[in-house]
């Protein structure tokens, strides 16, 4: 059969063939190009509702029935498909059915509606999803490992001969911070910020220490950041904190400054602090900006590897963890390496980007 794309210019009188049209003056005719422009609408309005260009919708028949399939780039959570919804009942189709087939980052939907009395299939495809309705599934355990403190690109790259997805901080204010960000950009990684704050046991930070007056300083704040490239960066998160972290106006002015300098590209911010104390997170989340917890483990405390096999033994179900490690952490590079010599392998490592905020975290 053949596949009608609606955006061809001929899409209206190729979708009214595939629709078999009667002669407009009968009331099969009127029925049926009712029917058709209908269709057009809907999809037209169903590609609106993610971004410009992300969606591509063909035309067919299904078992004799219109079938028009909708295959976007992009979420589809609870307030996606509640969109969604709407736009078929808007255009006075009658849901009679939905049935969904779910894959990590991947969805298929299909919906069997009434138009009067024509069965009219609609069929979502989302692919490249962070949050798909009812949830993202999570197989086992997943596991996204965020490789902060980089001192070098030797750690970079030592850190990436693991051969599992991995995501990078790159400490703000050092003197190699532009060359690692150029190298994980070269690399196709993601480039995360560990932001060196105002900390109470710490005075001179690895990286340039933002400290709460300066944060609380236009001026200052903007010459702070003046160093930070115009693509953006996917997120940021605390190196240090402790002191900076208990202090809401700092926060909000710190992650209002960043989303300003980085333009349209959506922020997710990654809570590193360990201090029971932090408004970090809640700050963040009340910005409405994507926002994790990470279980901080420390080359100190030597914590890492028990932390991941004690999360990886829990007999809870499917879960997922961030998990914040010092590149220079030895002890917990070794553990992951041993993890993915396994035969059958107990984590399911991804990139933060790809873990869904419906997933259940611990």
């Amino acid at each position: 059969m053949k596949t009608i794309n609606k955006r061809h210019p001929f899409c209206f009188l190729a979708a009214a063939a595939m629709l078999a049209i009667a002669p407009v003056d009968s009331p099969l005719g009127a029925e049926t190009a009712r029917l058709q422009e209908a269709i057009t609408e809907t999809v037209a309005d169903l590609e609106a509702l993610w971004a410009e260009e992300a969606c591509e919708t063909v035309i067919v028949k299904k078992k004799g029935h219109p079938l028009a399939t909708v295959a976007c780039s992009g979420n589809f959570d609870r307030a996606q498909r509640a969109k969604f919804l709407d736009v078929l009942f808007k255009h006075a189709f009658v849901l009679q059915t939905e049935s969904y087939r779910l894959r990590p980052q991947h969805g298929m939907y299909l919906y069997k509606t009434l138009f009067g009395r024509r069965v009219v299939y609609f069929k979502l495809f989302v692919r490249n999803a962070n949050d798909l309705w009812p949830r993202n599934p999570v197989v086992g355990h997943q596991v996204a490992l965020y490789i902060q403190n980089l001192r070098s690109l030797s750690d970079l790259v030592k850190w990436r001969t693991l051969g599992v997805p991995l995501s990078f901080g790159v400490t703000l204010g050092r003197s190699d911070t532009a060359a690692i960000s150029e190298k994980l950009k070269e690399y196709r990684e993601e480039v995360y910020l560990a932001v060196p704050l105002e900390d109470e046991n710490i005075e001179v930070a690895d990286g340039s220490l933002l400290t709460i007056s300066d944060a609380l300083t236009p001026e200052k704040l903007d010459e702070y950041l003046k160093d930070i490239d115009e693509e953006g960066v996917q997120g940021i998160s605390p190196l240090y904190c402790s002191r900076f972290c208990k202090n809401v106006p700092a926060l909000r002015a710190l992650f209002a400054a960043m989303k300003e300098k980085n333009g349209e590209r959506e922020l997710t911010l990654i809570d590193a602090d360990a201090h029971t104390e932090s408004s970090f997170y809640q700050t963040a989340r009340i910005m409405n900006f994507r926002t994790f917890r990470a279980y901080v483990t420390s080359p100190d405390k030597g914590n890492f590897c028990q932390a991941l096999d004690a999360f990886l033994a829990e007999q809870k179900g499917s879960a997922s963890r961030i998990m914040a490690v010092d590149a220079a952490d030895a002890e917990a590079f070794a553990c992951v390496k041993n993890i993915t010599r396994r035969e059958a392998q107990s984590a399911d490592f991804v990139k933060i980007s790809q873990m869904s905020v419906t997933n259940p975290f611990r």
